[in-house]
This record gives C-alpha cells, sequence and structure tokens, in this order.
C-alpha cells in the first residue's frame, strides 16, 4: 500500500469514540484491529526504508561520506515526517478500507489445541534431547576441565592439582616492616 498517499494527521488528534466503536460493535475490538494492522503498517515502513537506505551502505570506512550524504539524510527525515503507524491503521479504520473478521469459538478451541499439541511435542522433543547428568560433588575444577579434553587424570594427580590451587588461592600474609 502507498503510505505516502494515506490522509492521517502526523500528531495525535482528539477521537470520537462511538465513531470508532460503530465500525466493530465494540470499542476493544477496534484497539485490536488497530494495534494489529499498526503492526503490519510498521513493518512494512521498516522495510521499505532498509532497502532504502541498503543503497547508501558503505563497507568501507570513509569519514568524508558519513556527514556528506545529503540524500540519506533527506530519506530519513521523510519517513520520520510520515504519520505513525497506529495513526494511519485508525484513518483506514474510520475510511473502511480494513476488512476484519472475528474468528468462531471453534476456530478458536481449534487453534488452541494445535498450540498444546506443538508445545507438547517441543516438550518431548527437548526432553529426549537433552542428557543433563548431575555432577558429582567431590569433583575438582581440574577433573570436570579432565574430562571435557577426554584426558582422565589419575587420582593422585588430581589431589596434588587440588591442594596446589587451594595454596595459590589463599592469601599470603604481607611481610612486616
Amino acid at each position: 500500500m502507498d503510505y505516502k498517499k494515506n490522509n492521517a494527521p502526523t500528531s495525535v488528534i482528539t477521537r470520537d469514540t462511538g465513531e470508532l466503536e460503530a465500525k466493530t460493535g465494540n470499542i476493544y475490538e477496534t484497539v485490536v484491529v488497530a494495534s494489529r494492522r499498526a503492526n503490519q503498517i510498521g513493518v512494512d515502513l521498516k522495510n521499505e526504508l532498509n532497502k532504502k537506505l541498503e543503497e547508501f551502505a558503505s563497507y568501507t570506512d570513509n569519514l568524508e561520506e558519513i556527514f556528506e550524504n545529503r540524500e540519506q539524510i533527506e530519506i530519513s527525515k521523510y519517513y520520520e515526517r510520515l504519520p505513525k503507524p497506529t495513526l494511519m491503521a485508525l484513518q483506514e479504520i474510520l475510511e473502511n478500507k480494513i476488512r476484519f473478521r472475528i474468528p468462531s469459538q471453534e476456530e478458536i478451541e481449534q487453534a488452541e489445541e494445535l498450540a498444546r499439541a506443538r508445545e507438547r511435542a517441543e516438550q518431548e522433543g527437548l526432553a529426549a534431547k537433552a542428557a543433563i547428568r548431575p555432577m558429582p560433588a567431590e569433583k575438582t575444577f581440574d577433573e570436570i576441565i579432565a574430562e571435557s579434553h577426554d584426558t582422565p587424570l589419575s587420582e593422585a594427580d588430581a589431589d596434588k592439582k587440588a591442594k596446589a590451587a587451594k595454596k595459590d588461592a589463599k592469601p599470603k600474609p604481607k611481610a612486616k616492616e
């Protein structure tokens, strides 16, 4: 859709809630419809802006280009001056440019059941993949590192390294002057 031709105001204005409510029969439904449409408009505008700014993308560090690229600045300012997506969506509702429908209770229940089934499948799949084993409390840091490198340490070596680590960790007393 061409958002440039949208005659939505660029600033917030007071709206007649009765007029908005008349479009759907419920003001809350109108808010939901407007918010979903505003999200669509926002994504479209962002994609359009990114495509236009991609032309100016520089993959080299050139300070002169950063400060002198007036076309890029003009494009950015143009998009900043456009009405906000929420205002555009409300204007579309008032002009009857939006079609929407409310799903039946049966459709809602089917969607919820499908979501629950997907969640169960993900949980079962993750549980099967996860091989989490508890770590024994008596293992030292060196033993854990050794296991990760597949080089087993003997108990004597592990004890020596653990004692050396403890000695290094103790604060040394300061010499008296």
